[in-house]
């Protein structure tokens, strides 16, 4: 038999990808949190709750499945938030003054969410200014642009919208059809398509991915317009389920609860790593959080606290990740040398 044959039949081993680790890490600090609640409160564990718990954070889970992308390929989005609360006002005033139907003003919302991000892309991908300024000032932006356009709440926008936001449809809530279509349309392009490879790509080298001719600006660009999107989509959704849009609260917040879950859900923050899998435990851990922080009868600042520990736990997750990343490199290349060597 051949050295060849030899090496092509012996097995590598290959170490757990870092994604994997802090994914168990999650998964496994996601079922204490509900063993602790279910041990706590009677009505946690039931079916009725969980949807609760899914309808309430379906909007963000939407935003959190588009910007997993970004954050992969190395940018971030800071004013999701104030996108959210801009594009759902604009989809209020549609409806209630100039007497959009609702369909139409779905499509007015998640256009509006489209053409921020797209502004944001042209500055961020081919102008190149920085990606956290730029948002940052974006977010101001939108939020004085959100009070300026409408100083008042909005209500009552017909039963087709609000059947958006609460209705149902083959036994599950509206909302929970739209963010697990999200989540899995995110997963199939990072793993079925040749642009989600170039998302990885651009994330651990923008500038070998630019000199190997990848298309680096076009990806980026494409992937602010989907972000803002999701953030067009998401201003709908909460615009929905409340039946109206309050100028100074809606979309608040918004943007650090983005980013913890996607920070969460282990993708770096420094770009080329990452999964949706672990976006989508990451979502599902913080809205139980939430919930489960509720029904103890837990103060609205302790519930501030609690969010603000879980982006430091997000944080030390990726800080984890970034340790473990060479490492686990370094020990697949020694195992693929031994594997060679003993051939």
């Amino acid at each position: 038999m051949s050295t060849t044959a030899v090496a092509s039949s012996s097995p590598v081993r290959r170490g757990p990808p870092v994604e994997l680790v802090v994914n168990n890490i999650l998964l496994i600090a996601l079922v204490l949190l509900i063993a602790y609640f279910t041990m706590q409160s009677a009505s946690f564990l039931t079916v009725s709750n969980f949807k609760v718990i899914l309808t309430n954070y379906a909007a963000i889970g939407v935003v959190a499945a588009v910007m997993a992308l970004l954050v992969i390929a190395g940018q971030v989005d800071m004013s999701v938030g104030s996108n959210i609360g801009f594009s759902g006002m604009v989809t209020a005033i549609a409806m209630a003054s100039w007497g959009a139907p609702a369909g139409v003003g779905v499509l007015i919302g998640v256009g509006t969410g489209a053409l921020v991000g797209l502004v944001n892309g042209v500055l961020c991908a081919y102008l190149r200014f920085s990606p956290i300024i730029v948002t940052l000032g974006m977010l101001s932006v939108l939020r004085g642009a959100t009070l300026l356009i409408n100083s008042i709440e909005i209500a009552g926008l017909g039963d087709t919208f609000f059947w958006i936001g609460n209705g149902s449809l083959l036994g599950l809530p509206v909302l929970l059809w739209v963010v697990f279509a999200v989540f899995l349309l995110s997963a199939a392009f990072l793993s079925l398509t040749v642009w989600g490879r170039y998302v990885y790509a651009i994330g651990v080298n923008p500038q070998a991915a630019f000199l190997a001719a990848l298309p680096v600006r076009p990806v980026v660009l494409a992937l602010y317009v989907a972000t803002g999107t999701a953030a067009g989509l998401a201003g709908v959704l909460l615009v929905a389920r409340l039946d109206g849009a309050s100028p100074g609260s809606l979309g608040l917040q918004m943007e650090l609860q983005t980013l913890t879950i996607v920070l969460l859900g282990g993708v770096a923050f420094a770009g080329g790593r990452g999964r949706i899998f672990g976006v989508f435990t990451a979502w599902v851990f913080l809205g139980v959080l939430d919930n489960g922080l509720v029904l103890l009868n837990v103060p609205p600042f302790v519930q501030l606290v609690a969010s603000g520990l879980a982006l430091v736990f997000a944080a030390s997750l990726d800080a984890l990740g970034t340790f473990l990343a060479p490492r686990l490199e370094q020990r697949r290349r020694v195992n693929e040398q031994l594997a060679r060597a003993t051939a």
